[in-house]
């Protein structure tokens, strides 16, 4: 990535400074945070996640630093006005800290564009998922979804995380790439589950292991894998162009090889490929994944499924909000570079050069934001918002996620067809969560028994 713009200082949320009381004065550094050794704390944070928070957030505050192999110190923060600070103000002034997911993603992600490149590429990506773009990929969803159930055998336990994995790679691979070959579907969900093997999870993206670096022999599987997607995805953008019907196509594919910016310029074959790798590995295991915790956590409420069964549309997406809160699928939602200092707290300025990262789990189980944090209660969105900065499944800002709506869809249609067609039964009790990439699942798969329902 080119190297970072300045960036901006924006206010930050302080009641003495908005009451007109004389601004605290700030000493520079960096919240407390564990002391354990760096390797002991990526362990922690990559394979025990919400318990490490929980313990660090109960020690340290909002805020604390972490130390991990390989990386600068790090600050997560459930602070609102500090992700406030974060998210808000000129998206020019604004850098990601995604730079570590660049072996996976490639440079020419948005994910990974500086400010102004990210600015004019997220204004030609974003129509393609809004609108009328995002309700014309419902029917498709409905019917994959039924076409997958009729497969869930009646009355047997059904690893749900395994079943939806399948199902939104079909769905991803039509709607994305405008495919439905079942030999490169089989070929594509193998070379995405390398994004999130063991290696992935454990400081693969460190500098240390970078591809150019000598100890890159660890993480070589890794790079092999991920030049074998490269070049899958160039032979699907390869017979894109030659397809006579591509001007007639719907899917994503075929839309961005005709997207143009401002300046009447299209993506370069190597941005195009690194923006489908993106939509492919991002949009397939979060809401696979969001899925599976729906089942989970539906079998064991089975009120709570009845109530989802007999309830308007608009009751659907509130539960549907309400499952990414209880089950945060991606615990850290928001990463960012600070280039100038920022306030921290009331009497903390972090310096420039500090990566901030939002915890999302902790806000999304924060008692004074959400009462009874624990149960699921979609009653909490009907009839109101969340407060500000209280609710961040899909990150925030400039660089929140461009597939929320189309992802939020997904879901909903999915959850609602399982409850219509079947009761779930619990095999075990709930479900923990474990890592598996950037994403927390069950740790069991969300394995239910379903029964089919009478007419």
């Amino acid at each position: 990535a080119s190297r970072p713009r300045k960036l901006a200082v924006h206010a930050c949320e302080n009641p003495r400074a908005m009451a007109g009381a004389a601004a605290p004065t700030r000493v520079s550094g960096l919240p407390p945070g564990p002391s354990e050794p760096p390797v002991v704390q990526a362990a922690r944070y990559t394979w025990r996640f919400p318990s490490f928070t929980a313990d660090a957030h109960r020690r340290f505050g909002a805020s604390y630093t972490v130390r991990l192999p390989g990386l600068p110190p790090t600050v997560i923060t459930s602070d609102r006005a500090l992700i406030k600070h974060l998210v808000v103000g000129d998206p020019l002034t604004r850098r990601h800290a995604n730079d570590i997911l660049e072996p996976a993603l490639g440079p020419g992600s948005v994910m990974l564009l500086e400010p102004a490149a990210h600015l004019t590429r997220r204004r030609l990506l974003l129509p393609l998922f809004h609108g009328e773009r995002v309700a014309g990929y419902a029917e498709l969803t409905r019917t994959l979804v039924d076409a997958e159930m009729d497969e869930w055998d009646a009355g047997e336990p059904v690893r749900v995380h395994d079943r939806a994995r399948r199902l939104m790679l079909a769905v991803i691979q039509s709607a994305v790439l405008g495919s439905s070959d079942a030999g490169f579907a089989r070929e594509l969900g193998r070379l995405l589950d390398t994004f999130a093997s063991p290696v992935a999870n454990f400081g693969l993206f460190a500098p240390a292991l970078s591809r150019r670096s000598r100890w890159n022999v660890i993480a070589e599987p890794f790079h092999r894998e991920a030049d074998r997607l490269d070049a899958l995805i160039d032979r699907v953008v390869a017979a894109a162009r030659a397809d006579p019907a591509l001007g007639s196509r719907t899917d994503v594919l075929a839309l961005l090889l005709a997207a143009r910016d401002e300046d009447g310029r299209g993506l370069s074959d190597g941005d195009l490929r690194d923006e489908l790798k993106t939509l492919l590995i991002a949009g397939h295991e979060t809401t696979a994944t969001a899925i599976a915790w729906a089942a989970d956590l539906l079998a064991h409420d089975p009120a709570a499924a009845r109530r989802v069964r007999a309830g308007d549309r608009a009751y659907v997406s509130a539960a549907a909000k309400e499952i990414l809160r209880l089950r945060t699928i991606t615990p850290v939602s928001t990463a960012r570079t600070l280039l100038e200092p920022a306030p921290c707290g009331d009497r903390l300025q972090l310096p420039a050069g500090t990566v901030v990262l939002t915890d999302a789990h902790t806000l999304h189980h924060d008692p004074e934001l959400w009462p009874d944090p624990a149960s699921l209660r979609p009653e909490r969105f009907i009839g109101g918002s969340p407060a500000s900065y209280s609710y961040l499944p899909f990150g925030g800002g400039a660089h929140r996620c461009l597939g929320a709506a189309l992802a939020t869809l997904e879901l909903e249609i999915a959850l609602k067809a399982i409850v219509d067609r079947f009761d779930l039964e619990p095999v075990r009790p709930p479900e923990r969560p474990r890592r598996r990439g950037a994403t927390l699942v069950p740790a069991g798969g969300a394995t239910v028994r379903v029964h089919p329902r009478r007419a």
